[in-house]
Parts: C-alpha cells; structure tokens; sequence
C-alpha cells in the first residue's frame, strides 16, 4: 500500500524532468485517439488508451488543445478500467489558456486498490469530452501534451516507488467540418436512429436520431428481460436531428448493473431500435 506521504514525494519528484528514470522494458504509452466529429453533432468523444508493461500508481497528464475559432473545447474527462477505482483521479479544464490537467494516485491510504498494468495491450483507460459550439467553423483540433511550472510534464510512477518517467504519448484529436452552403443537412434525409457512442460505455453514452417530419416521438431503454428502464425523450419534435444522454440510470436515478441493454425510438408509427453495452 502506498500512503499519501510517498505520493507527494513522487509527483515532487516528478515535476523535474532531470529526475525522470528511464521506463524499464517495453516503452509504455498513452495513446490519443483521431476522430471525425459528424456534421450536427453537438459534441464528441476521444478515447485515450494505455499501454503499459509495468505497475502504473500514477498518472500525470497535462494537454492543451488548439480550436483556431475557440468554439471546441473539453467539456468534461470520464475515466475507465482501474482509474476508476483510484482514490484520486481528476481533471481540471482551463478554457481561457486551452489546457486540460488529468492526474491521479491509485492509493492515498486504506484498502489496497488496482494499479494500471495493461500487460501490453491496448486498453481504454479515458474519454474525453469534446463540446462543439454553434458556428464552430472546419477545423482539426489537436490533443497534445506539455509542460509548465503548475503540473510538470506527463509522467507515471510505479509500484515499486523509486521509478518515475515519461510514458510515449502519441497526439490526437478531432476533424470537424461544417455542412456547406450548398449542404442540404438541415433537411433530413430519412428517419434514422444512429448506434450510441461510446459503445460500450461507463458514465454516458449519446444516442442521435433524425426525424423527417413532425412526430410524436418515444425514445426509451429496456433491459433484456423486456422492462422499460427509463424514457430519455417523451413528446412532440419537429423535423430534424438530435441527441439524447443516457448516463446508466433508471427511472429512479439508481444505477443499473452492467449488461446489455436496448434502446427504442418511435416516432408516430415508425420504431428502430439497438442495443448498447453499459460497462463498469
């Protein structure tokens, strides 16, 4: 078990770049993902992966992100695998400098809880949320790392509480592009229900669908016993494309268990239907 003493004394050690060790063995790695945003979406997710071959009992990662109209930026970091059972394990989002601050300890005292240890596979460790606001124009906007007096520089800390250095972290980011003028987005195409993303998902998954007249529209969860879990849309929608979270709870606001789940539009006499994985 590590205490809180040994942690501060890491991330002090951290901070300087000249007290890094070297990684032992195969390089570890923290990958962010490239993605394309659809044209109307409100907002995206970038997934970020580790690979390690060692004991991972701290993470430290500072990026910033580059939006040239400033209408795409982190909207929120939701955490997967073992960082979610971490004592600490948080972001901090500065829009006014473009700089996201994700760091955490795995253990600051009582129960023992899991290292990241990916044994060299690629696993998905983060989601970043990327929210893009109405007049965003055609841009790509990169996730990359850096370093400042305030967080240090990128690193991991190992179990054995002596090694500490700088994983290879391989940039991201999204492409997005706006319809045109020419664009006839706004006019819908066809009644559609889109696959949620993330899929499968933790803390929230987005469900988009597209209506091509006015209709009175259903949008709701079931288990796969049949039950009706929660309803994410009840009412009347005009012609047009939107989007609905679900964050893994019922009616109630309790969180449902793991598994496999469904999701129903109707719109008047029309119904689509998929199924998603809500993992914890």
């Amino acid at each position: 078990m590590k205490k809180a003493l040994m942690i501060s004394a890491l991330i002090t050690i951290a901070f300087s770049i000249a007290g890094y060790a070297q990684d032992l063995g195969a390089p570890d790695s923290l990958i962010i993902g490239t993605i394309s945003a659809p044209i109307g979406a409100p907002s995206v997710m970038v997934p970020v992966y580790a690979v390690t071959d060692d004991s991972v009992i701290t993470l430290n990662l500072p990026l910033r992100w580059n939006s040239s109209d400033n209408k795409i930026n982190p909207g929120g970091v939701y955490f997967f695998g073992p960082l979610l059972l971490w004592d600490e394990i948080t972001s901090t989002i500065d829009t006014a400098n473009h700089r996201v601050w994700i760091h955490g300890n795995h253990d600051t005292g009582g129960d023992d809880n899991p290292v990241m240890n990916t044994a060299n596979h690629r696993q998905q460790v983060m989601l970043i949320r990327m929210v893009i606001h109405s007049g965003a124009a055609n841009q790509f906007v990169s996730l990359i790392p850096y370093t400042d007096t305030a967080h240090g520089a990128p690193f991991f800390a190992l179990q054995n509480g002596t090694t500490t250095f700088m994983p290879v972290i391989v940039s991201g980011g999204i492409t997005y592009q706006s319809s045109g003028v020419d664009d006839k987005a706004a006019v819908p195409s066809g009644f559609s229900l889109e696959q949620n993303y993330p899929n499968p998902f933790n803390a929230r998954t987005e469900i988009r669908f597209t209506l091509t007249k006015k209709s009175q529209v259903s949008l709701e969860i079931y288990d796969l016993l049949g039950r009706r879990v929660k309803t994410l849309v009840s009412g009347s929608y005009d012609s047009g494309i939107y989007a609905a979270n679900w964050d893994g709870t019922d009616f109630q606001g309790q969180q449902v268990s793991s598994g496999v789940y469904f999701y129903r539009l109707k719109a008047n006499d029309q119904t689509l239907s998929h199924k998603m994985v809500l993992l914890k």
